[in-house]
């Protein structure tokens, strides 16, 4: 294992905001003050069935980036970035965005906190690796 990945986790500082799709991926909305970048790099992520459709389960991005991770799912779940602290609930009605910057190197995982009405749980479902810049 690579020694940067090893390194503890510090607090996310600047730039971590969750946005949340009112219509279709294109149109988002953000927090006040807070804008989608135009360059960020854009993931779509889609759960079914509790399980993700896709062939990996980590995405690499690079220190500095700017970074969308869309949500697509078919039930209702609580998501939690670790290491970012970030957290998003997602309903199959809309596309929910996961918007942050990405400070901190490392290997952090993405979570469930419990899907469906009785949210209890705590499964990994993917993993984000930052690399240094």
């Amino acid at each position: 294992m690579t020694s940067w990945l090893r390194r503890p986790v510090l607090p996310l500082q600047v730039g971590a905001a969750l946005l949340i799709c009112t219509g279709p991926i294109g149109a988002i909305a953000a927090e006040p003050g807070v804008e989608a970048a135009d360059d960020a790099r854009r993931f779509e992520i889609t759960i079914r069935d509790r399980k993700l459709v896709r062939d990996s389960d980590v995405i690499r991005i690079t220190q500095g980036d700017e970074v969308e991770l869309v949500w697509i799912t078919d039930e209702v779940a609580n998501l939690h970035l670790h290491g970012y602290d970030i957290e998003l609930d997602i309903t199959p009605e809309a596309p929910a965005i996961m918007a942050f910057k990405a400070h901190a190197t490392g290997r952090y995982p993405i979570t469930s906190h419990g899907f469906g009405e009785h949210q209890h749980g705590h499964e990994t479902l993917l993993y984000i690796e930052v690399y240094p810049r």
